[in-house]
This record gives structure tokens, sequence and C-alpha cells, in this order.
């Protein structure tokens, strides 16, 4: 189990969101095994903690204070995240991972101020779990039921939450997608998905070079809807990585909010 000094105290360290490591981590909270982005992925690629990092590291503004060894435009966000071309991911991470552990909650002796909102509830460590599990169930209930409603508050407690629920799959052809552009910056959309793998269904054109029987105006339409359907896919990634790339850049991600 991860625990964090808290207080000359170890604690656990709590994740909304699988961790990398996730046996380090209660695994009954999450899938195991793990739904893999692309065939033979190295597990931990399956944390969105993963793909906040490798996005970070598209983000010029970033990529130049790191160069700059923390000054930049990027440098108060450099003081949580350190140069992350500096290290493997995984190196970065045993470094890092409190950024996006949960706060802990058990504060001895310490009786919240907003009294008329929570509730105090002392658990005795002794007792059954089971026990515990429904007196909390019931009083949330009741809690619901008395108290005034108000708004949500934010579900994570972590310095840097998880935004959105995108799966690793999505983020990884969304960044995939984003670097053929880098490497091919003149390719159309078109050829960057299939660079990327979409498939594109294409009829192969009469041998005899008829274009305008029926048969080949409809081979011609059905190629150019193939053409367009995968150009738009890749445009649709190109933006939502974009935004991505520009907000973990703030410290939010995955966040995109127009595709």
């Amino acid at each position: 189990m991860v625990v964090e000094m808290i207080k000359g105290k170890e604690r656990p360290m709590i994740f909304l969101t699988a961790p990398p490591e996730i046996k380090q981590t209660a695994c009954l909270r999450f899938r195991v095994p793990r739904n893999l982005p692309y065939r033979d992925a190295p597990p931990y690629k399956s944390s969105i903690y993963y793909w906040w990092w490798a996005f970070l590291k598209r983000d010029q503004n970033y990529a130049d204070t790191c160069a700059s060894r923390g000054r930049g435009q990027s440098a108060k966000l450099y003081k949580d995240f350190g140069n992350v071309f500096k290290s493997d991911f995984l190196t970065w991470w045993r470094c890092h991972q409190g950024l996006f552990a949960e706060q802990s909650a058990a504060e001895d002796h310490k009786i919240p101020c907003d009294t008329e909102s929570r509730i105090w509830y002392q658990i005795d460590p002794k007792r059954p779990f089971n026990q515990i599990h429904e007196e909390i169930r019931a009083l949330h209930l009741q809690a619901h039921a008395i108290m005034p409603k108000k708004r949500a508050s934010p579900s994570s407690t972590a310095q840097y939450p998880v935004y959105a629920n995108v799966s690793a799959h999505t983020l990884h052809r969304v960044l995939a997608i984003w670097d053929l552009r880098s490497v091919n910056p003149e390719a159309s959309a078109y050829e960057l998905g299939v660079l990327a793998g979409y498939k594109a269904n294409l009829i192969p054109t009469s041998v005899f070079g008829e274009t305008r029987t029926r048969r080949a105006l409809d081979a011609q339409l059905h190629n150019k809807r193939v053409r367009v359907s995968i150009a738009n896919k890749a445009n649709r990634y190109l933006r939502t990585a974009a935004q991505y790339i520009k907000n973990v850049g703030r410290g939010e991600f995955p966040k995109a909010q127009n595709r």
C-alpha cells in the first residue's frame, strides 16, 4: 500500500482513479486485469496519470520552462510537477504521486468548523468494518433528509483532481494523431488518419478505367465518404489534443470543452 507522512504518521494514499502501480493499492477498488490502451501496452499506461504526464510533455511552454530549469511561463506548475523530461514516467510518478492523492480526512481531535453542513463521526478501529459502514450509510441518508440543500462540493480533494473520465484507449489515439501531425506537418487529415491506422474500406477502381458507369460512380461516392469520415475523425482528435495540451499546462486534465 502506498503511504504518505502526515504530521509524522504514515497514512495510506487514496486515488479516485486507478494509479499506475495498482498492486500497491486496494485492488478491489479497481478492475484487474486492466484495459490496455493498445495491444501489449505496459499496464501503467492504463492509468490516466500516465497520460497526464505524456500530454504535459507536449506543452511547449512547459517544455521551455523545463529547459530553463523552472524559469518561464509555466514556472508555477513546474514547482509541483518538476522536469517531466528528466526521467521515465514511473520514476517521476513515485516522486509526484502525492499531487493526485486524496487529502486525508482523518485529523486527530479536530472538529470541522462548518458543523451545519457536516456530521462528525468518530471511528473506532476495533469495531467490525461492516457495522461502521452501515452506520455511516444511515447517517448519510439521514443527513440528506434533514439538511438544507446545497450545491455539491467537488468529489475530489486532490491538489490536482482528474477533470473528466476519459479512457486510456481514447487518450492514446488522441496523442498518437497529435504526434503524427508533429512529424508530418504537410500531411492531410485523411493521410494522418491512415498513418494512425484508421481503416479505410475503399472500393478498388475499375481495372478498365471506367469512371461513368453506375458501379464506378457508386465506388467514387463511397470512397469520398470514407475519406471524409477519416479526415473528420483525425481533425476531431487534433482539436481535442490541442485542448488537452493547452489545459494540462494550466493544471487541468483531461479537459476539452469543444470538439
